[in-house]
C-alpha cells in the first residue's frame, strides 16, 4: 500500500515539475532579435526589441558607397554626346518602429526617424569627342567639365509598410519594407572649368530644381535571427 502512495506522489510532482517548466519556458520568452538588410540606403544592421504583441522598436545603421558608375543620361540630357559618371555614398541611422496590426499576419506600418550624417549624389559630366566650335576642333579635355554635388543631412522622419516582423516568429525570418525618408531640401554644389566654366552661373537655378527632392526612397530586404 505504501508503495502505491509514492508511485502517486511521484506521478504529481511530476506533473507539477512539467507545468511549473513549461510555465517558465513561456515566460521566457525571446523579444531580441538582429538583422541584416540590403536597399536603397545600401546595407543595414539592426537590433530589434519587442515591445509588445503588435509593436516593436530597432535600431538601424545603413551604409552605401558608389564611386564612378557610368549612367546612360542621353534620354534625360537629350543628348548622347556626353559621359556621365555617378557616385554616391550614405550613412544613417534609423531609430524606429513597426506596428503589426493583424495577428496572423506578417504585414506592418514602419515610422521613425533617420539621422542622414553623409548621405550625397554627385555626377561628373565630360565630352565624349571633340567639337567643333566655329572653324576651331576643341578636344574633349580642353572642353572641361561639370560636376554636381548633391547632399542631404539632418533628421528625416520616415514613414512606410511591409512584410515580415523584426522578431520573426521562428528562429530566421525575411522581411521586406516599402517607404520613404521626409528629408530637408539638398544643399547643391555645381562646380565647371575650362569652355564650360560660365555654367557655375546656373548654380542659384540648379539650387532652386533640386528644392523639392525631399522624398528619398526607403526600400529593405531584410534577413532576421532571433536572439
Amino acid at each position: 500500500m505504501k508503495i502505491k502512495n509514492y508511485v502517486i506522489y511521484f506521478i504529481l510532482v511530476s506533473f507539477s515539475l512539467q507545468s511549473y517548466a513549461q510555465d517558465k519556458q513561456e515566460i521566457i520568452e525571446k523579444k531580441n532579435a538582429i538583422g541584416v538588410s540590403f536597399g536603397t540606403s545600401g546595407i543595414g544592421f539592426n537590433y530589434a526589441r519587442k515591445l509588445s504583441a503588435k509593436l516593436n522598436a530597432m535600431i538601424t545603421y545603413h551604409t552605401l558607397s558608389i564611386n564612378n558608375k557610368e549612367v546612360d543620361v542621353s534620354s534625360f540630357l537629350d543628348n548622347d554626346e556626353v559621359n556621365f559618371l555617378g557616385s554616391a555614398k550614405s550613412t544613417i541611422i534609423d531609430l524606429g518602429a513597426e506596428y503589426l496590426p493583424f495577428k496572423n499576419s506578417s504585414f506592418k506600418l514602419a515610422f521613425g526617424v533617420g539621422f542622414l550624417s553623409d548621405v550625397s549624389i554627385d555626377g561628373q559630366i565630360t565630352y565624349k569627342e571633340s567639337i567643333k566650335v566655329g572653324d576651331v576642333i576643341v578636344s574633349s579635355q580642353d572642353i572641361g567639365k561639370i560636376v554636381i554635388n548633391s547632399k542631404w543631412s539632418g533628421a528625416a522622419p520616415f514613414i512606410g509598410f511591409g512584410f515580415g516582423r523584426a522578431i520573426p516568429k521562428n528562429k530566421i525570418g525575411f522581411g521586406i519594407d516599402i517607404g520613404t525618408y521626409i528629408a530637408t531640401s539638398p544643399e547643391i554644389n555645381l562646380i565647371a572649368d575650362k569652355l564650360l566654366a560660365p555654367t557655375q552661373n546656373e548654380q542659384s537655378n540648379l539650387q532652386d530644381a533640386f528644392s523639392t527632392l525631399t522624398f528619398i526612397p526607403r526600400v529593405q530586404f531584410r534577413l532576421t535571427y532571433k536572439l
